[in-house]
């Protein structure tokens, strides 16, 4: 254990070392991009450029919406909160969000197979969904909290209906929405693993990206457990590429202080239901060792994770005794039973940047 820490305390320091707008660990070719918070402030826009590190575009219409903070973090020295509440709506786009997005290298192909690392912390109060708006009378009729990490599309161009792609975190589980172009509704619900307010969640992610469903996979790990064995089904529309967005995002109506039940009181309080959850270290690579070095705490080969159990902390906190939650084998679900990935999700504003969207690192 000794050295599996001090492993992950060299990767800590790696990304402490790491800078928005510099070449993604230039010792490791098979690294795409890396999207942490050392940078600070600047991370979190502006990084725009084919091959640049840190965050290209910020939607927000409020500072306390994305905020580089210093604790709670995961690797290095900072971490970015997200906080969303009823009004946080952005230019005429739709819904609650606040949102960043990639430079052009982290725009997905037909056919590209890629590997993803990422933290993610939801604190103690959050709230994994809410009534929903337009079904009071029926109890069980819930909208999610909001997603955290998704893959939009795009051909070139403003698309509406829902991305391909969508996690979040639900009352009791994280989940994954993949969702059916036709309806804009999930075609599958799959809860992965039990959501541990207040934990640092280490996400790895392995895609194959493809409209075909006899191609397109996904395989996910949580705290080193694999959640998700090779799930094959398509995983993004014909004739479009994915790119990335993290942040919270959520119906529009939740929050509404003007929403009330039959007998006069607030369906959601009268403060917005702010949601907030934090994300660090953000990283994609052609290569499984590339986003997880070997013998970390996130390899699922090390010891503790080989044979399907968590290690016994969580990582990224070596003095801590809290256990790492006990990852379950993903249950697909038919649709979603909260619709509030069925609105309308326009494309996220791509600021001048199509006219360079075909470069593109070899897959």
């Amino acid at each position: 254990m000794e050295k599996l820490a001090l492993s992950f305390a060299a990767v800590a320091l790696v990304s402490g070392a790491a800078q928005a707008a510099t070449p993604a660990y230039p010792d490791n070719p098979d690294v795409i991009w890396k999207g942490n918070f050392e940078g600070g402030a600047a991370s979190l826009s502006g990084n725009c450029s084919y091959g640049d590190n840190g965050w290209c575009n910020e939607q927000s219409i409020r500072p306390q919406q994305i905020q580089v903070v210093d604790d709670p973090v995961f690797e290095g020295h900072h971490a970015v909160r997200f906080e969303v509440k009823y009004g946080d709506a952005y230019k005429t786009y739709s819904d609650e969000r606040s949102i960043l997005t990639p430079p052009l290298q982290m725009w997905e192909d037909e056919g590209n197979e890629r590997w993803y690392r990422w933290q993610v912390m939801w604190p103690q109060d959050y709230v994994g969904s809410y009534p929903k708006w337009d079904q009071l009378g029926t109890p069980s009729a819930r909208s999610p909290g909001g997603s955290i990490v998704e893959w939009h599309h795009s051909n070139g161009g403003t698309e509406t209906g829902s991305a391909p792609l969508y996690f979040r975190g639900g009352d009791k589980f994280i989940e994954i929405c993949l969702v059916d172009q036709a309806t804009s509704a999930c075609r599958e619900t799959i809860s992965l693993t039990e959501l541990v307010r207040g934990h640092w969640h280490d996400f790895v992610m392995h895609a194959k990206w493809s409209s075909d469903p006899s191609i397109g996979y996904l395989e996910i790990w949580i705290d080193g457990v694999n959640v998700l064995p090779k799930h094959i089904g398509s995983n993004k529309y014909p004739g479009m590429q994915n790119y990335l967005a993290i942040g919270l995002y959520r119906n529009a109506h939740i929050g509404d202080p003007n929403l009330l039940y039959p007998d006069g009181t607030h369906v959601y309080g009268t403060d917005g239901a702010p949601g907030v959850a934090y994300v660090d270290g953000f990283i994609a690579g052609k290569t499984h060792d590339s986003v997880v070095p070997p013998g970390t705490l996130a390899d699922p080969t090390s010891a503790g994770s080989a044979s399907g159990t968590a290690a016994p902390t969580n990582p990224g906190e070596p003095n801590s005794t809290t256990p790492v939650s006990r990852a379950g084998i993903g249950f697909p679900q038919s649709g979603c039973s909260s619709s509030g990935f069925q609105s309308a999700w326009l494309a996220l504003p791509l600021f001048g940047l199509f006219a360079l969207r075909r470069r593109r690192l070899a897959a």
